[in-house]
């Protein structure tokens, strides 16, 4: 063989080695279509809210009521807004009503019932997918709940479940009775009214609702340049111990 057909040769078997060595390839195979042991598995880095917000995305529409006591800000864009096309589908075909607190109560154990799967780490499937697969993260989850419960006092919310996890956490908050109320139907099957909670829990970030994008204080008004989007989809804090048992 001439030394220019074994050098073609050679690189040829070598190839499979290095994709092998890609870690964004090896990231996102391990993540999509399996379980994963962690609860909290979206979204962003610490990190990723200290750098400075450019003026083009603070917005100017009202807050929804109760939107002080969780101190929102209008915003007209979000770290993550290239990858919630299934977010802006379901708020562009919601017809907002009022829910009731027993069917508020009823999505949430049916929630809490399906699996736990992660498919995308950086994008929540469509509400319809997780009902069928009966299946998904806790952004999959949230997205499903907020989409069948469709009151006009519901958020879609990204943030912490903790305040020292080092990944992101989603779950709904809603608007019943002049009370905000915690929807996690992840880790839980009831709601939890959101006054009784410690400030270091369910710390929120971000906001969607029907009426507009919100911030909350916790991002200190901050937007994290392009580039410094990552995915955490399988890790999670060394000393939160939380993982899935079901």
């Amino acid at each position: 063989m001439r030394p220019r057909d074994l050098s073609i040769a050679l690189a040829l078997v070598a190839l499979p080695a290095f994709a092998a060595q890609d870690p964004v390839a090896s990231s996102l195979s391990a993540s999509k279509f399996r379980r994963t042991d962690f609860r909290h598995d979206v979204l962003l880095r610490d990190s990723d809210a200290e750098q400075p917000t450019p003026a083009a995305t603070r917005a100017s529409f009202s807050l929804p009521p109760g939107g002080r006591e969780l101190e929102m800000q209008p915003t007209s864009a979000t770290p993550y807004d290239r990858y919630f096309g299934s977010v802006r589908s379901v708020l562009a075909g919601m017809e907002p009503h009022t829910a009731s607190m027993a069917h508020a109560c009823h999505l949430m154990k049916v929630g809490h019932s399906f699996d736990y799967l992660s498919r995308d780490p950086y994008r929540p499937d469509p509400p319809k997918l997780t009902e069928i697969q009966h299946s998904g993260d806790c952004k999959s989850k949230a997205l499903w709940l907020f989409d069948n419960l469709a009151d006009g006092g519901a958020l879609f919310v990204i943030g912490k479940a903790e305040k020292t996890l080092r990944t992101s956490h989603a779950w709904v908050y809603w608007r019943c009775d002049g009370r905000w109320w915690i929807l996690d139907c992840t880790d839980r099957a009831d709601p939890i009214a959101a006054d009784t909670v410690s400030p270091d829990r369910y710390v929120p970030y971000y906001s969607f609702g029907k009426s507009g994008t919100y911030r909350h204080a916790a991002t200190k008004l901050t937007t994290p340049p392009a580039n410094s989007v990552a995915a955490n989809a399988v890790a999670t804090s060394p000393s939160s111990g939380q993982k899935r048992q079901r």
